[in-house]
C-alpha cells in the first residue's frame, strides 16, 4: 500500500511540475500555436441600449475547430475606448454569445471586436473579427440631418415565392442549398443604415506587433487569469493564492516568473464575479494587480468611425425599433441555461454536515468535539491544528491548509475563534496533497450556506478585486417558443428568428419555420453556411416582403 501511495505521490509531483512550467514553455515559443480564424454572424447589428447584441461565433484552426476555450468580445467607441466587454466559453470552437448594451451609451456607431487570447498576435487580421454596429439610445438620440438626402440602399434579391409557404401561424421556408453545412439563419427587419458593412482595414488600424514581445499562452482548458507583482524585487519562490467567487468558489495557486507575472489557469471553473489574492508572506500587504484580459491594442488615430446620422425619413424605423424592444423583452427574453455545480476540487477523507451536530460557538471546539483526525493544540498562546496522516499512521508536523469558501486562512488563531453558525459543511484531507508543485500537509475546508465566508473577516493583507469571469450561457428563443405566447401582448419583434446548427435534407434543401410579427414591410433573410467540405463560410441574403 505504501509503495502504491508513493508512486501516486511521485506522479502527482511530476504532473505538478508540468503544470507549473508549461506556461513558461508556451510563452517562449509560438511555433505550435493554432493559427485561428474568428468568424462571427451578428444577429442584430442595429440595436437599442439595454438590448442584447447577439452573435454566433466560430473559431477554426485550419479545417478543424480551434482548441481555444474562451472567446473575447468588446465594443469600442470612436475614441478607441472599450465601453462593453465579455468573455464566453467555446465548445468545439463555437458559441452563441451576447453583449449587454449599457443603458448609458450615446447613440453612435461602435466597433465590435471578437478574438481569442492569442489570435490577434498569431493570426493577425483573420484572428480578429471586426464589424461596425449602430447603437441607438432614445434618451440620447442620434443627429437628425434635415438636409440629408439619403438614397435607398441596395436591397438583396427577393426570395423566390415558391420557397416560402404558410403553415398555421408560421412561415415555412424551403431553400435549395446543396452541399452546405454549418448553417445558421437570421431574419431581421431591413435597416436604412446601409454603411454597417463598410470595409475595415486591419493593417491600417493597428501597428504591427511581433508575438515574440508577448507572453502568449493559449487558453486550452479555460480562462487564464494573469496577475502582476508590483514589487521591484521579484521572489520567484513566493506562493500566491487566488480565490475566485461567484455562486461557487475555487482556489488556485501559482508562483511568479522572473518578470513578476503570475498565471492562474481556472480550467472548468468559469463563472465568478470577484477575486481574493493572498501570498505566503502574511506579514505584508499584497502588492499585486490583476491584468485586464482584453487585447490592449486600440485603433490608430487615423481610423475613424462614420458618425451615426439619420434623416427624417428614418423616423419610422427608429419608432419600430423602440416598439420592438418591448416585444423582445417579452417574446425573446433570454433563457438562462442551468449550470451544473462543480464538485469540491479535492478528494476528501472525511466530510461533516454541521447541522447534523450540536453547534458550538467556535471552530476549535467544533473540531475538538467532532473531528478525531484533526488535533487542536496550543502553541505560543495561539491555537493551531495538526492533521493525522492516514497513509503513514502518524501526525503531520506541519499545520494543514485552512480554507473557507476557497479562501485560505493563514491565521489559525482567528480560524479557531471563528463562530461557524454560517458554515454548512466541513471537509477534511488527512494526507499529502499537491497543487502544481506545492505540497500541503492536509486540509480543513469549510463551506458556507451562502458562499460568503460564513461571516469570516477578510484577512487584512488580502487584496479584494472585482474580476468577472465568463458570461453565463443564455439561450435565444427559437420560432417554436414564440408561437404560443399569449395573444393579448402585441408582437412587434424586428428579429423574427435566429437558428444555428441547421442541416440540409437528403435533397439538399434547407427547411426551417419562423413566426412573423405584426411589423410589416421588408425583412432580410441572412444565411451563413459552409459550402462543401473544408470550405470557408459564405453568406447569402434574401429579401422577404411581409405585408
Amino acid at each position: 500500500m505504501n509503495k502504491q501511495f508513493l508512486t501516486t505521490c511521485l506522479t502527482l509531483i511530476f504532473l505538478g511540475f508540468c503544470c507549473t512550467y508549461s506556461f513558461q514553455g508556451l510563452a517562449q515559443s509560438t511555433d505550435n500555436f493554432p493559427d485561428e480564424e474568428v468568424l462571427v454572424q451578428v444577429v442584430n447589428p442595429v440595436s437599442l441600449t439595454e438590448e442584447y447584441l447577439w452573435m454566433e461565433v466560430s473559431v477554426n484552426s485550419g479545417n478543424k475547430p480551434s482548441p481555444s476555450k474562451v472567446i473575447y468580445m468588446e465594443l469600442l467607441d470612436r475614441n478607441g475606448i472599450s465601453v462593453a466587454g465579455d468573455l464566453a466559453k467555446l465548445e468545439n470552437g463555437k458559441v452563441n454569445s451576447y453583449l449587454q448594451i449599457p443603458p448609458e451609451l450615446p447613440s453612435d456607431n461602435y466597433l465590435l471586436r471578437v478574438y481569442t487570447r492569442i489570435s490577434p498576435y498569431i493570426s493577425g487580421e483573420k484572428g480578429v473579427f471586426q464589424s461596425m454596429v449602430s447603437i441607438i439610445n432614445s434618451q440620447k438620440p442620434p443627429v437628425i440631418d434635415s438636409s440629408q438626402q439619403k438614397k435607398a440602399g441596395d436591397l438583396p434579391n427577393l426570395l423566390n415565392p415558391s420557397y416560402i409557404n404558410s403553415r398555421d401561424s408560421l412561415l415555412a421556408v424551403s431553400l435549395p442549398l446543396p452541399d452546405a453545412s454549418d448553417i445558421s439563419i437570421v431574419v431581421n427587419k431591413v435597416s436604412p443604415l446601409d454603411d454597417l458593412g463598410a470595409t475595415i482595414n486591419f493593417n491600417e488600424m493597428y501597428a504591427s506587433e511581433t508575438p515574440q514581445n508577448q507572453d502568449l499562452i493559449p487558453e486550452l482548458y479555460g480562462h487564464i487569469v494573469k496577475g502582476k507583482i508590483l514589487d521591484s524585487a521579484i521572489d520567484t519562490a513566493e506562493v500566491f493564492f487566488l480565490t475566485l467567487h461567484g455562486n461557487q468558489s475555487h482556489m488556485f495557486v501559482d508562483k511568479p516568473n522572473e518578470k513578476g507575472d503570475v498565471y492562474f489557469d481556472t480550467g472548468n471553473f468559469s463563472f465568478f464575479e470577484y477575486a481574493v489574492i493572498q501570498s505566503t508572506r502574511t506579514d505584508e500587504q499584497v502588492n499585486f494587480i490583476l491584468s485586464s484580459p482584453f487585447w490592449e491594442k486600440t485603433p490608430n488615430e487615423d481610423f475613424t468611425l462614420p458618425p451615426l446620422s439619420l434623416s427624417p425619413t428614418d423616423e419610422a424605423f427608429i419608432k419600430e425599433k423602440i416598439l420592438a424592444r418591448a416585444s423582445h423583452q417579452y417574446y425573446l427574453a433570454p433563457i438562462e441555461v442551468p449550470l451544473v455545480p462543480l464538485p469540491f476540487q479535492y478528494i476528501t477523507d472525511y466530510s461533516y454536515q454541521l447541522d447534523d451536530y450540536n453547534r458550538f460557538e467556535d471552530m476549535a471546539t467544533t473540531i475538538r468535539e467532532y473531528v478525531p483526525m484533526v488535533l487542536v493544540r496550543s502553541q505560543n498562546r495561539k491555537t493551531i491544528f495538526k492533521n493525522f496522516n492516514i497513509p503513514y499512521n502518524l501526525v503531520f508536523k506541519e499545520s494543514p491548509l485552512l480554507v473557507i469558501d476557497g479562501m485560505p486562512v493563514f491565521d489559525s488563531d482567528a480560524f479557531a475563534k471563528f463562530n461557524p453558525k454560517g458554515i454548512k459543511s466541513m471537509d477534511i484531507i488527512n494526507r499529502y496533497f499537491y497543487i502544481n508543485d506545492l505540497k500541503f500537509t492536509g486540509m480543513v475546508n469549510l463551506s458556507s450556506f451562502k458562499n460568503d465566508f460564513g461571516g469570516f473577516d477578510l484577512p487584512k493583507n488580502a487584496l479584494f478585486i472585482t474580476y468577472k469571469g465568463l458570461q453565463k450561457p443564455y439561450e435565444f428563443h427559437t420560432a417554436s417558443k414564440t408561437a404560443n405566447h399569449e395573444k393579448h401582448f402585441p408582437d412587434f419583434r424586428s428579429i423574427l428568428t435566429w437558428q444555428s446548427n441547421k442541416e440540409i435534407d437528403d435533397n439538399g434543401i434547407l427547411n426551417f419555420t419562423f413566426k412573423p410579427s405584426l411589423l410589416k414591410g421588408n425583412f432580410e433573410l441572412r444565411v451563413r453556411y459552409r459550402e462543401g467540405r473544408n470550405k470557408t463560410f459564405n453568406t447569402a441574403s434574401y429579401l422577404l416582403n411581409l405585408n
